[in-house]
C-alpha cells in the first residue's frame, strides 16, 4: 500500500496517527523515517518498471528478428546489392559483366524511386480478388464436363490462345494429365535436361520433367543447376492469373518407373535403366553412356516426382524463334539490349512489331518466377497474328531473396504495356498474387508445389512491376502513352 501513496498523502496519513501536541517534536524522526521508506519504494518500483519496459521491448525485437530475419549485405554481397528493400543484380558468377556498364537498364534508378509510393498505394487486396481466385478454381474443381479430355485441349489450342480464360473442363485435363496410363516412353532429345517424352492411353503425348530440387532449395548463381519442375506448373497457373493464354498446360504426377515406364519404355530408354546399391531402380535417360549427370533415382516409395507438360496438339505448326531480349551467358561483352536504351525501338520497328507487347507480358511473367533462362519461344506458323508461347520455365525460383531485375528490360525499356495485363496486375497487388496462387497450387496432386518464401516473393516483385509502369508513366508524360 505504500508504493501507491504519494509523499504528502502519506505524511497526512502519519500526522493523524499521534496526538497534536507531540506532531512536531517527538514523532518526528519516526515522521521522517516513514517519509524516506514510502520515497525509497517508489524509487524501486519505477526501476523495476523501466527495467520490465526494456526487457519487453528486447523481447519484442528478439522475436522480429527470428520471424523476418534481416539479410545483411555481407551474406550475398559477392551476388547482389540492395538497393532500398529490393535485391537487384550486380555481379553474377560466371558472368564477367555483372551490372556494371548497362545502359540499358537505366530506368532501373527510377523504378526505385517509384516504389515506395506504389506499395503504399497497393497495400491491400483488391475486394474483387476472392471472386476471381473462386472462377479460376471452378475450372481446375469441376469434374465430369469433358468425355475425351484430349479431345477438348486439342479443340482448345489455337494461334492466341492454347488454354481459353473461361475453361470448363480444364479439371479433367490436368486429371488425365496426371492419371493416365503411359503406353510409351522415349528419351526427350531437346535440351539438356532430364525429360521423358511419353505418350499415354488416347494418343496424347506430353514430357515428363523429373523433381531435381526439394522445395526449400535456394539456388543463388543466376542460371546455374537443373530445372525446377515445380517451377512449370506456377508458369502455368501464373500466366492464368494474368490473363496469358499461351502457357502449356502443366500439372503434377508421381510415376513408378518399374511399373509405369520400364515395361513400355524405348531400347534406348531401357538401357539407361539400373539398380542402385540400395536396390531402387534408377535411369538417366541420356544417349550418351559416358554421362552421368542426369541419373535420376525414385524419390520415395519407389515414386519419381515431377511435372508432365502437355504437348502442343499438331495441328498448330510451331516455329522455335530466339527472343530478342535472351542472355548470353558465356559471352564476356555485354549483348544489344544491353548497351542500348533504345533497344526496343529497333524491337517495334523490325519483324517482330506485333509481337512486342506479346515479349513484355512473357518478360512479366518471367520476372515474377525469376526465370533466368528465356531464350526462345514458339510460335504457330501461318498466322499473322499468332500469340507467342512461352515454353521451358523451369529455371525458375532458385533464391526468394534475389530479384535479377534484369529479367524487366523489355518494360524498362519499351514503357509499352497493356491495359489488360496492367489491371491484372493491380486486381493482384497488395499480397493478391500469392493469395491466388497459394489457393490454385493446393489443388494440383503435388501440393505444396512451392514453398511459402517463393510465395511472398511473388508479391514483391508484381510490386516492382507497378514501380516500373509508374517510372514508365513519368517518362512517357502519363498513362495514356503507356498503356495500350
Amino acid at each position: 500500500m505504500l508504493t501507491t501513496l504519494s509523499t504528502d498523502t502519506y505524511t497526512e496519513f502519519c500526522i493523524r496517527c499521534v496526538p497534536v501536541k507531540f506532531r512536531f517534536l517527538s514523532e518526528m524522526p519516526r515522521l521522517l523515517l516513514y517519509v524516506l521508506m514510502a520515497i525509497s519504494l517508489s524509487a524501486v518500483y519505477q526501476i523495476l518498471n523501466v527495467s520490465r519496459t526494456r526487457n519487453l521491448r528486447q523481447t519484442t525485437e528478439y522475436m522480429y528478428r527470428t520471424t523476418t530475419p534481416a539479410v545483411t549485405l555481407s551474406e550475398k554481397e559477392k551476388n547482389v546489392f540492395l538497393q532500398e528493400e529490393t535485391f537487384a543484380l550486380r555481379e553474377v558468377e560466371g558472368d564477367p559483366r555483372g551490372n556494371k556498364n548497362r545502359p540499358g537498364l537505366r530506368l532501373l534508378s527510377s523504378l526505385y524511386a517509384h516504389r515506395p509510393a506504389v506499395m503504399a498505394k497497393y497495400s491491400s487486396p483488391s475486394p474483387y480478388l476472392a471472386e476471381f481466385i473462386e472462377e479460376l478454381k471452378r475450372d481446375l474443381t469441376v469434374r465430369g464436363v469433358a468425355e475425351d479430355p484430349w479431345a477438348l485441349a486439342r479443340k482448345w489450342a489455337k494461334p492466341k490462345s492454347l488454354v481459353p480464360e473461361s475453361a470448363p473442363g480444364l479439371a479433367d485435363v490436368l486429371a488425365a494429365l496426371s492419371t493416365a496410363p503411359v503406353v510409351a516412353a522415349d528419351s526427350f532429345d531437346g535440351g539438356k535436361q532430364l525429360k521423358l517424352l511419353l505418350q499415354f492411353e488416347g494418343n496424347q503425348k506430353a514430357i515428363f520433367k523429373v523433381m531435381r530440387y526439394n522445395r526449400t532449395a535456394v539456388i543463388t548463381i543466376m542460371n546455374s543447376g537443373k530445372d525446377r519442375h515445380n517451377g512449370e506448373i506456377v508458369a502455368f497457373h501464373a500466366a492464368r492469373l494474368l490473363g496469358l493464354q499461351m502457357a502449356p498446360v502443366a500439372v503434377g504426377r508421381r510415376i513408378q518407373l518399374a511399373k509405369e515406364i520400364l515395361p513400355v519404355a524405348s531400347k534406348r530408354l531401357a538401357k539407361t535403366f539400373f539398380t542402385d546399391e540400395n536396390g531402387q531402380l534408377c535411369f538417366s535417360a541420356n544417349l550418351d553412356k559416358g554421362e552421368q549427370k542426369n541419373i535420376q533415382c525414385p524419390t520415395k516409395d519407389n515414386l519419381t516426382e515431377g511435372v508432365v507438360i502437355m504437348w502442343i496438339p499438331e495441328h498448330l505448326k510451331l516455329l522455335e524463334m530466339n527472343y530478342p531480349w535472351r542472355h548470353y551467358y558465356k559471352s564476356k561483352r555485354p549483348v544489344k539490349w544491353e548497351q542500348d536504351e533504345t533497344y526496343c525501338e529497333a524491337v517495334s520497328s523490325g519483324i517482330w512489331a506485333n509481337r512486342l507487347l506479346d515479349f513484355i507480358d512473357m518478360s512479366v511473367l518471367d520476372f515474377l518466377t525469376q526465370n533466368t533462362d528465356r531464350h526462345h519461344f514458339l510460335l504457330a506458323d501461318g498466322d499473322h497474328d499468332a500469340s507467342v508461347i512461352p515454353i521451358d520455365n523451369g529455371r525458375s525460383f532458385g533464391d526468394p531473396d534475389i530479384d535479377y531485375m534484369d529479367i524487366l528490360a523489355p518494360v524498362l525499356q519499351c514503357c509499352r504495356f497493356r491495359a489488360a495485363t496492367h489491371a491484372r496486375l493491380v486486381l493482384l497487388s497488395g499480397g493478391g498474387l500469392s493469395r491466388a496462387l497459394r489457393e490454385l497450387l493446393r489443388l494440383d496432386p503435388l501440393a505444396p508445389v512451392l514453398a511459402d518464401a517463393h510465395l511472398r516473393a511473388l508479391d514483391r516483385r508484381l510490386a516492382h512491376v507497378l514501380a516500373a509502369l509508374s517510372a514508365c508513366s513519368e517518362k512517357k508524360g502519363g498513362w495514356h502513352n503507356v498503356l495500350s
